[in-house]
């Protein structure tokens, strides 16, 4: 196509976008017909993104008509939709296969000019959100969407075989982790030394923000619960995974599986591949963890600081759109939950993860009483339920799950108990509340101070908070209002400039409004040491463009 031609696409595309709803005509109308049109003129395995996104979606519909629709699907954006199409008619095991595999597949395209198109439909995506005031994974929008791709040329440019995920994806350490012929590298000469002082060191893993220090703290945890950690080494991913990325309320259960789907989400050019790749096949080469330490010593990343790309959770559904939407300059990003920015990605990882979790457990209960209640059933009539929960659990290493499983039951992940007079108690759901202790000053004063806002909601609103209203809210509004994220970012702005009447390090506001979230002695026991790091890096960059 020449520039010309691309030029008059391009106008084409927005003036279509302009029309979409201000013209009058119905959203709905205009998706069902392009979705009509977009299943007709692609197959699987002949597809553009615009087709894709249409597979993906009639797929979702017929998964839904067909009852098979397993708990993540709730959980999709557009982004995941249009991936789904890109695979169909194959499946994914659980949502950790699916995510992992999606982001790989996005890694792969980009630099390409179907790169740029994932890009033009991110954006397509965010402007139906805006202009329809839906939220971006809304059920309504998703079709409304559809009505829009094919204005914006995205049916123009088929994807070829080679980057269709049936063939892309093949021999991808995503979806199947590293080779078991990898080749560990030998470990150093005075090793036996640096397993004995690995063993000996007691330094928090904030202060040393390596894989060594926080696998440390992590094998500590497992250890106090009883789990083998010296003579076993497939316990040393998930004990590096639950002392990094886990919440309190998460469960040891989940940790095998969830520890394996975080090691291989990441880039295979992040530095600290290599330190995973090795904790991945270990078990399966029957190495002892003195073995498997003095080849983690062989590699630098294990005793350098993570990589930022570590400190994220990537491997559910929903978190893809929003993640590359910031990389394109968009500031927000609105779901039916909540709406997203930057410094919520994170945050909004973990609930889903242990959200699914939550509701993986309930529904293998309930299929477990169906097995009961059929038990005079036919071995062919039993067979789907128990073949698509054998394929769940040969998700992960049988071994590293088994070990985790047996020593903890149903128990959370290990936490030293805090003294701190706040603490988040977190369930394994996902959900959380706020402890105060009153036995401490810090309590007192915070209880009084949270006594004082509610006092502020009464005298402006004439009655008590209920259960939905923000307790900070925008005092210039008629109703109850959050206060939004530019608001609280002005007013930690505000308090930057005020810090030094304050004796406060302006730094620690900068770092606040850059993360979300700000840690103190007080409140460090409510965050994961992800978090930790993350805010600390955050401190020592804006201390450092003070001065």
């Amino acid at each position: 196509m020449g520039k010309a031609s691309r030029k008059k696409q391009e106008q084409r595309a927005r003036k279509a976008s302009s029309v979409d709803v201000m013209d009058g005509g119905d959203p709905r109308a205009r998706g069902e017909e392009a979705l009509g049109r977009l299943l007709r003129s692609n197959t699987p395995g002949k597809i553009s993104l615009a087709g894709a996104y249409a597979w993906g979606y009639a797929a979702l519909g017929l998964a839904q008509q067909e009852g098979t629709d397993p708990d993540w699907h709730q959980e999709i954006d557009p982004l995941d939709i249009l991936f789904l199409g890109t695979a169909w008619p194959k499946g994914f095991r659980d949502e950790l296969e699916f995510a992992n595999a999606r982001d790989a597949w996005l890694r792969l395209l980009r630099g390409t000019v179907h790169g740029k198109g994932v890009q033009h439909f991110i954006r397509e995506a965010v402007s139906v959100s805006e202009e329809l005031g839906l939220p971006v994974d809304d059920v309504e929008l998703m079709l409304a969407l559809t009505g829009r791709l094919e204005a914006a040329g995205l049916d123009q440019r088929q994807l070829p075989r080679r980057l269709l995920p049936e063939v892309a994806l093949q021999d991808c350490r995503a979806a199947h982790g590293p080779s078991l012929d990898l080749r560990l590298p030998d470990p150093p000469e005075d090793v036996k030394k640096r397993v004995r002082r690995f063993w000996e060191d007691g330094e928090e893993p904030w202060a040393d923000d390596s894989p060594q220090a926080v696998l440390r703290d992590g094998l500590r945890r497992f250890h106090d619960m009883g789990l083998p950690v010296e003579d076993d080494s497939g316990v040393l991913l998930p004990a590096l995974y639950a002392a990094l990325m886990t919440k309190p309320g998460e469960l040891l259960e989940d940790m095998g599986e969830h520890a394996w789907a975080w090691a291989v989400s990441l880039d295979e050019a992040s530095p600290l591949v290599p330190v995973l790749d090795i904790l991945l096949v270990a078990p399966e080469l029957e190495l002892s963890v003195a073995e498997t330490l003095g080849h983690l010593f062989a590699v630098p990343a294990f005793t350098e600081p993570f990589p930022s790309d570590a400190l994220i959770w990537t491997s559910s559904p929903g978190l893809a759109l929003p993640r590359l939407a910031f990389g394109l300059g968009i500031p927000e990003v609105s779901t039916r939950d909540q709406a997203i920015t930057p410094d919520l990605l994170d945050w909004v990882g973990m609930r889903t993860r242990m959200h699914l979790s939550a509701a993986a457990r309930s529904n293998a209960a309930d299929l477990d009483i169906e097995e009961t209640d059929r038990a005079e059933e036919t071995d062919s009539q039993r067979k789907e339920p128990d073949e698509r929960w054998a394929e769940r659990r040969e998700s992960v290493r049988e071994t590293v799950r088994q070990k985790i499983s047996k020593a903890s039951g149903s128990t959370a992940a290990g936490r030293r108990r805090s003294d701190r007079p706040v603490e988040r108690i977190w369930n394994a759901d996902g959900s959380s509340e706020i402890w105060i202790s009153t036995n401490t000053p810090q309590g007192k004063e915070l209880k009084e101070a949270l006594e004082s806002q509610i006092n502020a909601f009464r005298d402006k609103f004439g009655r008590e908070p209920a259960p939905d209203d923000p307790l900070f809210f925008d005092l210039d509004a008629d109703k109850p209002t959050r206060i939004t994220k530019k608001d609280f970012d002005d007013m930690l702005r505000r308090m930057a400039e005020r810090a030094a009447e304050m004796g406060v390090d302006p730094a620690f506001f900068h770092a606040w409004r850059e993360v979300g979230y700000v840690v103190t002695e007080e409140t460090r026991s409510g965050f994961t040491t992800a978090e930790v790091i993350a805010f600390n890096r955050a401190l020592a960059r804006h201390q450092e463009a003070c001065e």
